[in-house]
């Protein structure tokens, strides 16, 4: 008889230092789909579901549609956004009762309104109803922060090991094959869990440069050939949430038919050894200053700069409407420039109601917090698109899945091309740009708000790459924050010995 296999999407990076918060409609934005509407709309897709979908063909299983659900990082989420989510998929499994096992595609680093760790306070919703003998496999983000008692909850993790994060359809495979195992009973999946005192480490994740990550996933891979070691993840976490579990961490999934916890758990902290030796080693960005005495002594070339504006990432929560950068590239002088994309919603409707060809001045950015990242600047240009910011994301992230920036304008400053949005979008893909007609291949300097995924798709086009901090809500600078819920000491923010 085939297994029949629960598939789950639900996923949120959250920023506690922002004034937002995540509801449904940010749900909604990215995508929110249910029972059969996530085949239709995640088959052949870069996403964990998208693996799902493809290792269930495979593996013969009868897969069980629930929800999926997706939100741009943010801020915590809402009480209503949870428990309408949580009480959807709840209800979805008691219908489609009864069933072998459970997929989960998490981020990792999920805060709500009511809990510092809302992946586990998901996880335990799920096991008060389906009890604590269905194997529950799920998928992290490379960046999540991981408390102790998610290995109560699930019996097998398997994290992405790229960032840019272009493997998250491979892991949701192997996550798959893993769970299509502990069905047969050929393994009995536990998980451990160790981390390092840091908050800061790994370089972040980034595996582009050769750098930390890459030497300490092969370690990890290496520790995976060991007899009982079915997975070691290992998470650079995300500093931009103030829990008590932020930082790196290492997730062991075990064997305990071959293996004890005990046996596991020294595989974990061997590589939490690793992690702390590579402690100071961390990739800054460079000052605005620098970024923009850089770009003035370069000639031009057939390829792009691209400039990463790094601390107004929407993608770990920020505002995306900081406006330093384009301030300081308005002052320059510097020619044929894109900047994208500026969250303003405000503006955006502004000039969409204005027309194609209209010339208008008026304030852009800044309306989400005026004391980050320069203010709203007033302007003026002219309107050369606009758009209902509907686009599918070409690759290598998220391949295929469909999306929308709402209403979208290329306003015409200057020499600035302004993709102004009204949903916050990570600058990941380049048809984000080519939803108003902006061709970035085309144009001599491309700003960006991302700090490492926009490498995926803009750096095959790039004469160069600079990437600055601006002064946004997502800056590096760990001084600029108030840590209160993080575990103490913690490196960077105390001194450690050893």
């Amino acid at each position: 008889m085939n297994k029949r296999v629960i598939a789950i999407a639900y996923m949120h990076e959250s920023n506690t230092f922002t004034i937002m918060k995540t509801g449904m409609s940010e749900f909604r934005a990215r995508y929110f789909f249910v029972g059969d509407e996530i085949p239709k709309n995640l088959t052949d897709t870069g996403t964990e579901i998208g693996g799902f979908i493809a290792a269930a063909d495979e593996l013969g299983w009868e897969p069980l549609y629930t929800v999926a659900a997706s939100a741009e990082p943010g801020g915590p989420v809402t009480e209503k956004a949870r428990l309408e989510i949580t009480d959807d998929v709840i209800s979805r499994l008691k219908f489609l009762a009864p069933f072998d096992g459970i997929f989960v595609a998490l981020h990792g680093a999920m805060v709500t309104e009511t809990s510092q760790d809302g992946e586990t306070q998901f996880l335990h919703a799920v096991r008060e109803v389906v009890g604590p003998d269905i194997p529950i496999a799920v998928t992290l983000d490379l960046h999540a922060n991981i408390f102790d008692e998610m290995a109560d909850q699930v019996n097998i993790i398997v994290s992405y090991r790229t960032y840019p994060h272009i493997d998250m359809n491979e892991c949701g495979v192997e996550a798959c094959k893993l769970l299509d195992q502990a069905m047969k009973g050929v393994v009995n999946p536990k998980i451990t869990i160790s981390r390092p005192p840091m908050l800061v480490g790994c370089d972040d994740g980034r595996t582009t440069n050769d750098g930390p990550m890459c030497r300490l996933l092969e370690y990890a891979t290496h520790e995976m050939i060991a007899s009982g070691i079915l997975n070691v993840a290992i998470n650079a976490g995300f500093t931009d949430a103030d829990v008590y579990a932020a930082g790196p961490s290492v997730q062991v999934t075990y064997d305990a038919a071959k293996i004890t916890q005990k046996d596991a758990a020294v595989v974990a902290d061997n590589i939490c050894d690793e992690i702390w030796g590579w402690r100071d080693s961390y990739e800054l960005p460079v000052s605005l200053k620098a970024c923009m005495a850089e770009l003035k002594s370069r000639a031009t070339t057939d390829r792009p700069i691209i400039v990463a504006d790094y601390s107004d990432n929407p993608g770990s929560g920020a505002y995306s409407d900081c406006t330093a950068v384009i301030s300081a590239m308005l002052e320059s002088g510097l020619k044929d420039i894109a900047v994208g994309g500026l969250f303003d919603p405000k503006a955006a409707h502004e000039l969409a109601n204005a027309g194609i060809g209209a010339r208008v001045t008026l304030s852009i950015g800044g309306k989400t917090d005026a004391r980050v990242g320069g203010g709203p600047i007033t302007v003026t240009g002219v309107v050369n698109s606009v758009s209902d910011g509907r686009y599918t994301f070409e690759g290598p992230m998220f391949t295929g899945v469909p999306s929308t920036l709402g209403t979208s304008v290329w306003f015409q400053v200057g020499e600035l091309a302004i993709l102004i949005v009204s949903e916050r979008q990570q600058m990941l893909d380049k048809n984000i740009f080519r939803v108003v007609g902006i061709e970035p291949a085309e144009k001599s300097i491309v700003v960006v708000k991302s700090m490492q995924h926009f490498r995926g798709a803009f750096a095959p086009i790039a004469e160069d790459i600079i990437v600055t901090d601006a002064g946004g809500l997502s800056t590096p600078d760990m001084t600029k924050r108030t840590y209160s819920n993080i575990r103490r000491p913690v490196f960077p923010l105390d001194q450690i010995d050893g």
